[in-house]
């Protein structure tokens, strides 16, 4: 017969600090009979109690006999025990984000169609006069372009002096898959392309305008694929003022590689190309958010076809745009049989603080007269909170939020947790989309983890659980006196500071461990306790010269002091 090994060792910890160590079947609701008044003598009169360590798959026998070394072991020995959970607790959660990555806004469809039969490649200019560069699908030979003031409504310029397979000085190009563009500091536009040469080969090209419409190739090629696919180039500036290009290499999707190179003179020279993502895609759009980090958006395929339903992003590491890390969740996507999408690129909204996505979709089996959509983010998305942990003694305690989508009339924010009232947040103010600052009043909150609440000024609002650990501080321990001569008449003066309501210990031991004197054992509220001894034992009688120690156990208060009597 299989003896059941569904019992549990854990550790608790009282109100007043103290550990209590106990088995259960279901440690959870055995700390709410606890918490209840119907656990343990011990906790009855210190609670709350909460979990502070627990191991399970024991036996009932096996976690009795665990349950008795834990026991035996010292204070100390029993901290050092929950210090090491704690931190591989804290390695697995590391782990973790390593691999899921944070969340990130997501976009939200809208209705319009920009253009039909076309697909979205790069944005240049800023609002009203704002150029969006595309591709008509049927032919791939040229690069339209087309005018907007508000991103909503777009008129196409006049075809002549497009780029395109005829632009001189020639490449030699029988169709163009892809590219992305920049303003020059100068004046004018670089163009960086690719093509698919009259002879099967694939390269990377570039060229200029002095207005945006009529191109000259320059000279050389930006990158040579050969026989290998090189597909949506797209070009960023970096916060420092240089450049950066990415595009994808390979066949795609499942072989596809992000890579990405360098300039430092606005594209007439560029770095070696180094690998900066490894994913599968179908298309890839950039972008450079306030805080100088690059996304990538990419079309990736539906769990288990072969289209692209989905649009993931990629966030790099820093500031340089060289490697990157998956987000986790999507940014877009759509259900297989309603339709495919391709050549998501984002560009701000005329608001500044929110994007919108440009992205081509199809219906399914139609992919050569997908119409250009747009998707725009909405809500905020906070992300962090600092500090993670705050002491509850300051009534203007300073955040900084960190996110993105934070509305530039500055957000109103707050703190909850359930059972409490909430914390609204005071002097709010927007560094930029993706930082804010702002005071909580903390004092005497209760301890806990506190949610976070940003609301935008339009009323969107998104909660980022767990926020802050609204926590107390640890007590102290302070003596005036400790060199003690009873016939002199001035007692040794113990002042204890707490700062969380609990059970208050302080009693006096020789140094071989024999109790002396117990000066206080009781609950007491918050606050700063004063006790003296005037170097007699329980009994009233004076104790020997010698050494004597104090313990003391309070919230957060663990503490030991010398008393040195002479006579």
């Amino acid at each position: 017969m299989k003896t059941a090994t569904d019992w549990s060792v854990y550790i608790a910890r009282c109100r007043d600090g103290s550990l209590y160590t106990g088995i259960a079947k279901d440690v959870r609701a055995r700390l709410a009979a606890h918490n209840a008044g119907r656990g343990a003598a011990y906790t009855r009169s210190r609670r709350p109690v909460r979990l502070a360590y627990r191991e399970d798959g024991f036996t009932r026998p096996s976690a009795l006999s665990r349950e008795a070394a834990i026991k035996s072991l010292t204070r100390p020995e029993k901290l050092t025990l929950l210090k090491t959970a704690r931190r591989a607790l804290a390695a697995a959660a590391c782990l973790l984000l390593a691999v899921a990555a944070r969340a990130t806004p997501s976009f939200t469809k809208e209705d319009p169609v920009v253009f039909s039969s076309a697909a979205p490649q790069a944005f240049v200019g800023t609002y009203p006069s704002l150029r969006m560069y595309f591709i008509r699908r049927s032919s791939r030979t040229e690069v339209g372009s087309a005018l907007s003031a508000d991103g909503i409504s777009w008129t196409e310029d006049a075809a002549a002096g497009r780029l395109s397979t005829a632009t001189l000085p020639s490449v030699s190009a029988s169709s163009i898959t892809g590219c992305g563009a920049l303003a020059l500091t100068g004046g004018g536009d670089r163009m960086v392309y690719a093509i698919v040469s009259t002879t099967g080969s694939f390269r990377v090209h570039s060229a200029t305008s002095a207005d945006g419409l009529a191109w000259a190739n320059d000279t050389g090629t930006v990158l040579d694929g050969g026989s290998t696919p090189l597909n949506s180039p797209q070009l960023v500036k970096l916060n420092d003022g240089t450049w950066r290009l990415y595009l994808l290499s390979g066949a795609l999707p499942e072989s596809a590689r992000v890579l990405t190179m360098g300039s430092s003179n606005q594209g007439l020279n560029w770095s070696a190309a180094t690998v900066a993502l490894s994913t599968p895609a179908f298309s890839l759009g950039a972008s450079v958010l306030t805080n100088g980090k690059v996304r990538l958006f990419l079309t990736q395929p539906l769990v288990g076809t072969s289209s692209a339903g989905v649009v993931a992003s990629a966030l790099s590491s820093d500031a340089n745009g060289t490697s990157f890390t998956m987000e986790s969740g999507l940014r877009l996507s759509t259900a297989a049989a309603s339709g495919t999408l391709s050549d998501a690129v984002p560009v701000r909204s005329t608001d500044t603080f929110r994007w919108r996505l440009y992205y081509g979709f199809a219906d399914p089996g139609t992919l050569s007269t997908a119409s250009i959509r747009t998707a725009l983010t909405g809500a905020p998305d906070p992300q962090s909170l600092s500090p993670g942990t705050i002491m509850n003694v300051s009534s203007t305690a300073s955040f900084t939020i960190s996110g993105e989508v934070f509305s530039s009339l500055a957000p109103t924010v707050k703190l909850s947790m359930s059972g409490q009232p909430d914390i609204l947040g005071t002097a709010v103010s927007r560094t930029d989309d993706q930082t804010l600052t702002a005071s909580f009043d903390v004092l005497d909150q209760a301890v806990g983890l506190w949610d976070l609440t940003v609301t935008n000024a339009d009323g969107t609002a998104t909660t980022l659980r767990n926020a802050v650990l609204i926590d107390f501080p640890g007590g102290s321990l302070g003596m005036v006196n400790n060199l003690l001569r009873p016939r002199l008449g001035s007692p040794t003066t113990i002042r204890l500071t707490t700062y969380n309501d609990g059970r208050v210990l302080a009693r006096l031991y020789t140094l071989d461990g024999r109790p002396v004197r117990t000066l206080f054992d009781a609950d007491r509220a918050k606050g700063t306790l004063t006790l003296t001894w005037d170097g007699t034992d329980a009994s009233g009688a004076a104790v020997a010269s010698g050494v004597y120690l104090l313990g003391v156990s309070a919230p957060k208060l663990h503490a030991k002091g010398k008393i040195v009597v002479i006579r």
